[in-house]
């Protein structure tokens, strides 16, 4: 009975100690898991965003050249060959004519900035190729359209100069002042988020030991170890909710607590940050980084 009941003993201690290692394997599974699958939802929503600006840059170049196509319509109406142009209608077509050629350079830029950006974000998706490579033929083929255009116009007396020529300088200026303003508005609607476990916030350079955000020093400027890359860039008019599936969140930077709420499921995971007063949750920072359990 002695000897069965060593047994006895040997065999729960033996189980229990493989229970043990199991769990122990188990839990180094689910955090090596865990932080692999943190990896591919900040890698994912970095492809997301490249997404979003290549279809914002293809609607752009399309809106191109329909306007174009529109001035090309009114030129090849007014211009007809052998009649007398009167002076305004001839610096209409002069002016529709600088318009095209000044459209049809912001075009070439758009397709070389597209081409970069699909580059930079490793994106190798054939649709894409293909969108671009059908974009670029109808560029070509509406250069050759503008240059049938222009041997007409040198039949109207039109000076090869002219016809080459971009937009004046008043137009420049106003372009510019537009580009600016543009590039202005975007930078104040500029934000940034990262999202990560406390270890992955800090080998990122993003926080540091002792959990504070390293983007921000005592007189509020950005230090030079702060790593830009590992943030998600949005733009705070279109997004107001964050993405997270996490047990434990913790807002590491500054934000009213009432400008926002944390979602949780029924099974008490925190889903989401939802940004309930966008003006006041970006009032104090532009960084946003979320330390993840």
């Amino acid at each position: 009975m002695k000897a069965q009941g060593i047994a006895r003993v040997a065999i729960v201690i033996t189980f229990a100690y493989l229970l043990v290692s199991c769990d122990g394997s188990s839990k180094k599974k689910i955090e090596l898991l865990t932080k692999e699958n943190e990896a591919l939802r900040n890698e994912a929503r970095i492809k997301d965003s490249t997404i979003n600006q290549f279809f914002a840059f293809m609607g752009e170049i399309e809106q191109n050249l329909s306007v174009i196509k529109q001035k090309e319509q009114t030129i090849s109406k007014n211009a007809i060959a052998g009649s007398e142009l009167k002076p305004d209608v001839r610096q209409q077509i002069d002016e529709d004519i600088q318009t095209i050629n000044m459209l049809m350079d912001k075009n070439r830029q758009t397709i070389a900035a597209l081409r970069k950006k699909l580059k930079e974000a490793n994106l190798k998706v054939a649709e894409f190729e293909r969108m671009i490579a059908n974009v670029t033929q109808q560029l070509e083929e509406k250069e050759h359209e503008i240059e049938q255009l222009k041997e007409n116009l040198t039949q109207l007396n039109f000076t090869v100069t002219q016809l080459n020529a971009r937009i004046d300088t008043l137009m420049e200026e106003k372009v510019e002042m537009s580009v600016k303003i543009q590039s202005q508005t975007e930078q104040l609607n500029t934000a940034w988020y990262a999202i990560g476990t406390r270890r992955e916030l800090i080998d990122n350079k993003v926080i540091d030991k002792t959990g504070g955000f390293l983007g921000i020093g005592k007189s509020s400027k950005m230090k030079a170890e702060f790593n830009q890359n590992y943030f998600v860039r949005i733009d705070i008019t279109k997004t107001v909710s964050i993405p997270l599936s996490a047990k434990k969140v913790t807002v590491v930077t500054t934000h009213p607590k009432e400008s926002y709420t944390l979602t949780t499921n029924e099974k008490g995971i925190i889903e989401e940050l939802k940004i309930t007063d966008t003006q006041k949750f970006w009032s104090v920072s532009k960084y946003l980084v979320i330390e993840v359990e």
